[in-house]
């Protein structure tokens, strides 16, 4: 058997992927339907949703969602699951290999998955690159991700922010333009594409899980959601096993993923946020982040490989999955 190609399976850019869910949903209308959402710029979000029949009863609903434009590596993990799911095969055309590992027909009859490759099409199609695997070091990488200051440095991190305030010399990707005079980063404005198509996809299919997908220039890590603390202790629970099974799948692929889930940002003003992020919505869904290397390491400056970061990616996609329909780690 021919081995799987990370480098041929690589989807990031919109235009890789995005014309390719047209065609599954022509070759297998009984098990897709897509969604689309249009940005200020021209560009369009899009995402597909996968299940057998009665999806409705379907016990195990998943939403996945890639907000960050300087992220690619979950992109390319949602894609290439999904051709696997339709196809039986990885997008090099190699025999599929994880959703073997779960069952196709048990995927089908008893989940919903709907995938959110990339929720900021606008800012990924501004990406100087395809993946970011240490070519570049992590100043230049993280000043094309939140851009620069009139003054060089690197600018800062807001939920929405104004042009002819902040008088950027470079307006980073990570940002969506939804105004002549407004930006916003996508998993913190509810102005955002992203937002909307969470709102929207939600209200159709009421999902039971959201797994958000994430890179950074660290180790593999579960985030717990900003709002943990506040939750019942039997959701805890299942948060905290989820989250063991993420981990427990970095480990296995051969990652050094932080040992135990944490919330993020405790003591900072972007736990405030996401807490507003998500005040009110979705009620009754679990969630949890992954956060898979990026470019380079923070501590050790070890650049991080294509096939690292898809690998890692589609171990938290599979072990999402199979912890949602019951299976065994």
């Amino acid at each position: 058997m021919v081995a799987m190609n990370p480098e041929a399976c690589w989807s990031s850019h919109p235009e890789e992927w995005q014309p390719l869910l047209e065609r599954w949903r022509q070759e297998y209308p009984e098990l897709v339907a897509l969604h689309g959402w249009p940005q200020r710029s021209g560009q369009k979000v899009r995402g597909i949703t996968i299940t057998g029949p009665q999806p409705a009863e379907k016990p195990f609903r998943l939403l996945v969602a890639v907000p960050h434009a300087h992220e690619p590596g979950p992109t390319a993990a949602c894609v290439d699951f999904a051709c696997q799911l339709l196809t039986g095969k990885h997008r090099d055309g190699s025999l599929a290999t994880d959703v073997p590992a779960i069952g196709r027909e048990k995927i089908l009859s008893r989940a919903l998955i709907t995938l959110l490759p990339d929720t900021n099409s606008q800012g990924r199609a501004r990406s100087p690159e395809r993946c970011w695997d240490g070519k570049h070091d992590n100043d230049f990488f993280l000043k094309v991700a939140f851009g620069i200051t009139a003054d060089g440095r690197q600018f800062g991190r807001y939920p929405e922010w104004r042009p002819s305030e902040h008088k950027p010399k470079q307006i980073g990707i990570v940002y969506e333009q939804v105004g002549e005079d407004l930006y916003v980063e996508s998993n913190t404005s509810r102005r955002s594409t992203h937002s909307k198509a969470l709102d929207e996809t939600f209200a159709r299919y009421r999902y039971t899980h959201h797994l958000d997908m994430h890179q950074h220039e660290s180790d593999e890590a579960a985030l717990l959601p900003a709002n943990y603390d506040d939750m019942p202790p039997e959701q805890k629970a299942l948060t905290d096993e989820w989250a063991a099974r993420l981990i427990e799948a970095w480990r296995a692929a051969g990652a050094n993923p932080a040992a135990k889930p944490v919330v993020p940002y405790r003591g900072n003003v972007r736990l405030q946020y996401f807490k507003a992020f998500w005040a009110g919505r979705c009620p009754g869904m679990m969630r949890l982040t992954s956060e898979v290397r990026n470019n380079c390491h923070v501590k050790t400056g070890t650049p991080t490989p294509l096939a690292h970061q898809f690998r890692m990616a589609m171990a938290a996609l599979v072990a999402t999955v199979r912890f949602g329909l019951g299976m065994e780690k």
